[in-house]
């Protein structure tokens, strides 16, 4: 049995969530993408055994979508403005508390999608461990992390101190792209510094308390390279 205060605990501590409000936003996410891959009975099969708060999420009467996986997940990245690493967290974090509450209408699901489905459905790795167990402060990045981090960020450079992007824009389009960060990163608590420039505009994202990068200002950066996007398309 599925219930609704113990699901949202153990995603927030699975996908390092801050709020009920963040982990609301990625599981209606995450079952309405499902949803609309699912035969009809199975989407009543799945709602059956959601809580109230989340039973609407898995409604829907469109015909089934593509169930390819990797569509699906850009769908879901798309849909909470995060990378596709991001969403595959995310994504596991709600299924997998599916899977270990209503186990067998998890295995109907795994059995009607594609096999490459199989891994949403298993708990993600542990988030990265606390680096003070008193203080609750985040652990630093090492610079291997740092190192793959850069690597599929955009335009972001930097170390384990920081991570650093300059974004070229018009004057008249910085002020949006600062207001579509701030509402995009309002969940997350940990707003990137900003510097406006002749040009654009520079972000440094940062922990203060640890004098270095933690996955949060990972998932900010990655916020901002959303955001850009957005922007700098017209959006």
């Amino acid at each position: 049995m599925i219930i609704h205060e113990k699901l949202v605990h153990r995603i927030a501590s699975r996908a390092g969530l801050p709020n009920t409000d963040a982990v609301q936003s990625v599981v209606r996410t995450v079952l309405g993408v499902l949803a609309i891959r699912l035969d009809p009975p199975l989407r009543v099969r799945l709602q059956r055994v959601l809580p109230g708060p989340e039973r609407d999420a898995a409604w829907a009467i469109v015909p089934p979508a593509d169930a390819d996986v990797i569509r699906f997940l850009r769908d879901v990245a798309d849909h909470l403005r995060v990378s596709p690493e991001r969403a595959l967290r995310l994504t596991q974090a709600v299924l997998s508390e599916i899977a270990e509450g209503a186990p067998e209408a998890a295995a109907e699901l795994r059995r009607a999608l594609p096999d490459d489905y199989a891994p949403l459905f298993q708990a993600p790795d542990p988030m990265p461990a606390r680096s003070n167990a008193a203080t609750n402060a985040p652990a630093v990045l090492s610079d291997a992390d740092v190192a793959d981090v850069l690597d599929r960020l955009t335009g972001w450079s930097g170390d384990r101190h920081r991570l650093v992007r300059s974004v070229g824009l018009p004057l008249d389009r910085v002020r949006p792209l600062l207001n579509r960060i701030e509402r995009d990163t309002r969940d997350l608590h940990h707003p990137p510094d900003h510097e406006v420039t002749d040009d654009g505009v520079t972000f440094v994202c940062h922990t203060r308390s640890v004098d270095g990068v933690t996955e949060l200002d990972v998932l900010t950066a990655e916020r901002v390279d959303a955001a850009v996007e957005a922007i700098g398309s017209g959006g």
